[in-house]
């Protein structure tokens, strides 16, 4: 079923490459050359293969554990138990991608200009596949909007960031609803993953190196841009990192380090969600000449940031309520003083939008 997916998708995509010298360019520009990658990826997949076999092996053993855990704590949702599942299952995914990069790679082509529609099709299938393992045992289920079509043409999607498992929203709308390439914006700690790296690099995804040298990665965001399929998602969360309650007095502490008295008071301002980091959602915006911005909420996901949090709140008993608001890049301000205003407004609006929901007023 995998197999024919990847092969159907190879030749719907044939017509749909992404532009050569962008490609090349966006490599260029993010300076991760591939015996970089390739000396990390010497060592994250034995890992993920050792860890595989250790968790597979040790699982009954585990899951075993954790339900004496549940029922001694009185939990018999089991919530533990979920986890040791889930961990099998993610590392099952990251098993069947490894499997499968090569052929992949081998059907889609060789070169610079080679077809991106397998790799694609497995992107979907991986989204869709965690997506759903995810309703099973975390009991995940998501209310959309009436009207879930995002708009024509190229789309700067500026997302909310509350755990690991809102990444999977956007490629969800995108990838599986609308049948639509998407790139990411991803922290460099998610390369660590082998089936992130390989298939994230593929697709032109950019991984930013947080606290480094902010002209080099605004320089890749703009690469990745431009390197971008038609049609396709541009996908960032300004906030940088999942809100909690420590993040917060973290990065409150920061602003007051760095004397950012308007960052701050934003800061403070907020009762959901972190201020958002400009730099990389203003060079996406400038590598867009038109389309649409999109400004993407969701709750029903805090306290799932850390593994404490995500088993004290397993399985969900609420779904996760998402919604977006969309703008024509042409009717934003035209410069990056305004589209900063711009950009923390709409934050304000969607962290009211956030607490009222939590607050159950919405």
């Amino acid at each position: 079923m995998i197999w024919a997916r990847v092969c159907q998708n190879s030749v719907v995509a044939k017509s749909d490459p992404a532009p050569t010298q962008h490609r090349s360019s966006g490599s260029a520009e993010r300076g991760e050359l591939w015996d970089q990658r390739w000396q990390r990826r010497i060592v994250t997949i034995p890992v993920v293969l050792i860890a595989f076999v250790i968790v597979t092996i040790t699982s009954p053993v585990t899951a075993l554990i954790a339900l004496i855990i549940d029922l001694a704590g009185r939990r018999t949702d089991l919530p533990s138990v979920r986890l040791v599942v889930l961990s099998v299952v993610y590392l099952c995914h990251e098993i069947v991608g490894l499997a499968a990069a090569i052929p992949v790679w081998l059907i889609g082509g060789v070169g610079s200009n080679r077809n991106l529609g397998p790799d694609q099709a497995m992107q979907k299938w991986l989204i869709r596949s965690l997506l759903r393992w995810a309703r099973r045992i975390m009991r995940v289920t998501l209310a959309l909007p009436d009207h879930v079509e995002m708009p024509e043409g190229e789309v700067v999607v500026f997302s909310r960031h509350a755990s690991m498992v809102d990444a999977i929203l956007p490629g969800f709308l995108f990838l599986e609803l609308a049948n639509r390439p998407i790139h990411y914006v991803l922290k460099k700690e998610l390369a660590k993953s082998p089936i992130f790296d390989i298939y994230g690099h593929r697709l032109y995804n950019h991984f930013v190196a947080r606290g480094g040298d902010t002209e080099r990665e605004t320089r890749a965001i703009t690469a990745m841009a431009q390197a971008a399929r038609p049609n396709a998602g541009l996908v960032i969360f300004p906030e940088g990192t999942y809100a909690t309650p420590a993040s917060r007095q973290r990065v409150r502490e920061s602003l007051e380090r760095r004397g950012d008295t308007d960052a701050l008071a934003l800061a403070d301002q907020l009762k959901a969600l972190l201020p958002p980091k400009t730099a990389g959602a203003l060079a996406l915006l400038r590598a867009r000449t038109a389309g649409a911005v999109v400004v993407m909420g969701h709750a029903g996901l805090e306290g799932m940031a850390e593994l404490s949090g995500l088993r004290r709140n397993l399985p969900a008993t609420a779904p996760i309520t998402v919604t977006w608001w969309t703008h024509q890049l042409a009717d934003l301000p035209p410069n990056d003083e305004g589209r900063e205003t711009w950009l923390q407004d709409q934050w304000r609006l969607l962290d009211q939008w956030v607490s009222d929901q939590l607050s159950g007023e919405a």
